[in-house]
């Protein structure tokens, strides 16, 4: 029993030391962890939850640029959901927990609601470079969860 508490201890510095959890990628003051599996934007979130974290929110340009970059060295999805949506009122993107956006990075002509049933934030690659873009919910896509230091 006191080798499974020590084990169990030891696990705790090991990851506190390491600052980001295994798997998670860190940028000054949070971790993110970038999903190799697809889900719509509600199933994101969830795995997010289940790793204590939530889907990425990106108040800064210094922020965006790691995330862009690195989900362009990674190279192998085509779009990201990020925690935004505008499904409590149309137009009004907030972040989770109804937070204002202070900085974004639309590509040209989004959001743009086509057909009227884009409501959720995702990361998207066009012509080889990530902006945001207004997308289906349901949709799967790749995602990004970010836990805080």
């Amino acid at each position: 029993m006191h080798v499974e508490v020590l084990s169990a201890l030891l696990c705790l510095v090991a990851t506190a030391y390491a600052g980001c959890p295994l798997g998670f990628h860190q940028n000054r003051r949070s971790c993110y962890w970038f999903s190799t599996i697809r889900s719509s934007f509600a199933e994101a979130a969830g795995y997010c939850r289940y790793l204590e974290s939530h889907l990425a929110i990106i108040s800064n340009k210094d922020e965006d640029s790691f995330i862009r970059g690195y989900a362009t060295r990674l190279g192998e999805a085509f779009n990201y959901w990020l925690g935004a949506s505008d499904l409590n009122i149309e137009g009004r993107w907030l972040w989770e927990g109804q937070r204002r956006m202070n900085y974004t990075n639309w590509n040209p002509g989004q959001p743009d609601n086509a057909g009227g049933i884009e409501h959720c934030l995702e990361l998207r690659r066009v012509l080889g470079n990530y902006l945001w873009n207004d997308y289906q919910c349901q949709k799967p896509s790749h995602f990004i969860c970010e836990k805080e230091l």
